[in-house]
């Protein structure tokens, strides 16, 4: 801070550039979230996590974090964080389960870029319903409707990740391959000086399926619907997306190989019920 300035007051915030980042959850957000955040402008910038829409974010984020070169630095409270980011920084608002508005409102009066994580259908659905299958107070009746409910914010995903106004990142192609990790920095006009995958978050709860794993490198995220292929529940959320015409179109759009299998589902799997007299 120069001579002559003030700090920033801990009960307001004033960016001098904002990302919007939208996301289903169990798509990668926090490593990604991460990974913009180690490669903020000046190596320093505000995280605000899951926050509410139409609402004040600093007031309504369920965490807050703050980075300097790179590195979460460790405060206690929120105010000291946002004191800590400095004048005018650099602010990442993240928005779980939803996707921007094509007229959102300006959260601040400062540069804003809408961003949509997602990820491959068949690897997404199997990473949520296995979380979800992970909690002991919920039954088949509500993971179903927790995993349809959740689809219907996926089908329309698919729809705006395709839209001039967004900028998109697919978690798989993320995972894979340092030159599209370094394209997307460039389309998010960030600097390019950390292309790792980094350490698993602890927001989120980490992997679904190997949560004792401490780097993202070490993440097997393209087997995940191989794991959970015998799993009749997955089986059941498969087919009932590939009944849905409307949806098999938006999904072969973007993941043609995943429509392509869940059309062979159709042609090859048979649901026969017979209900006992």
């Amino acid at each position: 801070m120069t001579q002559g300035q003030t700090s920033p007051d801990p009960h307001t915030l004033a960016p001098g550039r904002v990302l919007r980042v939208y996301g289903m959850r169990r798509s990668g957000n926090h490593a990604i979230i991460d990974w913009m955040m180690r490669n903020a402008p000046e190596a320093a910038g505000l995280f605000l996590n899951n926050c509410k829409p139409n609402r004040d974010p600093l007031k309504t984020a369920s965490g807050v974090a703050v980075y300097k070169d790179g590195v979460e630095i460790q405060c206690d409270r929120a105010k000291d964080k946002v004191r800590a980011a400095g004048e005018a920084p650099f602010t990442l608002v993240s928005y779980e389960d939803r996707m921007p508005s094509p007229a959102s409102i300006p959260l601040f009066n400062a540069p804003e870029t809408s961003v949509i994580i997602y990820r491959s259908f068949l690897h997404w659905a199997a990473s949520l319903l296995r979380k979800i299958q992970g909690n002991a107070g919920y039954g088949p009746l509500e993971r179903m409707r927790v995993m349809m409910q959740a689809m219907r914010t996926y089908d329309e995903m698919l729809g705006r990740t395709q839209d001039a106004d967004v900028v998109s990142v697919c978690y798989d192609d993320w995972m894979g391959d340092e030159d599209y990790r370094r394209a997307a920095l460039d389309r998010l006009e960030l600097p390019g000086r950390d292309l790792d995958l980094g350490a698993v978050q602890r927001y989120g709860g980490g992997s679904s399926f190997q949560g004792k794993k401490t780097e993202a490198a070490d993440l097997d995220t393209g087997q995940r619907a191989a794991q959970m292929a015998s799993d009749l529940e997955y089986q059941l959320v498969l087919w009932t997306a590939a009944r849905d015409l409307v949806f098999m179109e938006r999904l072969a759009n973007i993941f043609p190989r995943d429509a392509k299998r869940l059309s062979g589902l159709l042609d090859t799997a048979k649901a026969e019920v017979t209900l006992p007299s």
